[in-house]
Order: C-alpha cells, then structure tokens, then sequence
C-alpha cells in the first residue's frame, strides 16, 4: 500500500519530570492528562503523577515517506498548560 508523498500524522505528547530525582520523560497526553495516570520513575522507582509533574506539552507532526516509514518529525504547536 502506497501512500502520498505528503503523509503525515500527528502525536500529542507530555514532556514530565519525577519530582524525586528530576528523570525526564515523555509520554502520550491522553494517558498523562486524560487519565492522570501514576508513573514508576525507571531510575528511583518513586510513583508519581504525570499530571501533576508537567513541564511541557507537545503535538510533534511525523512526516511519512510513501511506503509510511518516518522521514522527519517536528514540533509543530506547543499547548500551554491549564491553570
């Protein structure tokens, strides 16, 4: 299956910092502010509240080459956070 040259699609993502030991990681924004999921930290193994620990959130375009495999990613928007 063949795609158009132009393909792209879109990934909504938060940037998060444990507040234990200051690990950065990114995660998907439905399941760090939809869900307001707990996350284990892979480096203190403290849990945590992605939502509560937010610094950033993201929506990274994936530009796709006709066969659907990634040529480039860019940050195209950055959503500010709720007060």
């Amino acid at each position: 299956m063949n795609l158009k040259m132009d393909e792209k699609t879109f990934l909504d993502v938060s940037i998060i910092r444990c507040p234990n030991c200051g690990k950065i990681y990114a995660e998907t924004s439905w399941y760090v502010l939809e869900l307001e999921s707990d996350i284990e930290c892979g480096v203190c193994h403290e849990i945590f509240n992605g939502a509560e620990s937010l610094i950033e959130r993201l929506m990274l375009t994936f530009e796709l080459d006709e066969v659907g495999k990634v040529r480039e990613v860019k940050v195209t928007d950055r959503v500010e956070k709720k007060p």
